[in-house]
């Protein structure tokens, strides 16, 4: 078994064993909260400013982040691991066991990624796109 097929197992046995809530907060306001829940993660995203802190390759394109997510949500899947991917509360993607897509398959290519709600994605993608623009200002 190669070490990253033995790392993401080894993840994968560790979130179905935990069950919690981590709050990241900054000055003062919640940014991220990750909720375990057995085989269900979820990720709720208040503040996509704290992406742009990251550095990143701002070249990857649609199709590479698609691909990207395919991945995760078929490793989700075989892992029997749901990821929920929460804006403001409100949900926007699910990936791995639990997606149920719809018409997104014709643009996923998968059935490990279900689009709850376009707007919310459309938003979640602006919202991150919007704290990089103004990281690199203040850099």
């Amino acid at each position: 078994m190669d070490p990253e097929t033995k790392t993401v197992n080894t993840l994968a046995e560790i979130l179905k064993s935990v069950q919690g809530k981590i709050t990241i907060d900054v000055q003062d306001k919640q940014v991220i909260s990750v909720s375990l829940e057995g085989s269900r993660v979820v990720l709720d995203v208040n503040d996509a400013s704290i992406f742009g802190t990251a550095e990143s390759d701002e070249s990857i394109g649609l199709f590479d982040g698609l691909k990207t997510a395919k991945k995760l949500g078929e490793t989700l899947d075989s892992k029997g691991i749901t990821l929920s991917i929460l804006r403001k509360g409100k949900k926007a993607l699910s990936l791995g066991r639990d997606a149920k897509p719809t018409l997104s398959t014709l643009v996923t290519r998968t059935d490990d990624i279900q689009v709850d709600s376009v707007r919310q994605v459309t938003k979640l993608g602006k919202d991150v796109k919007d704290g990089r623009k103004r990281t690199k200002k203040t850099r």
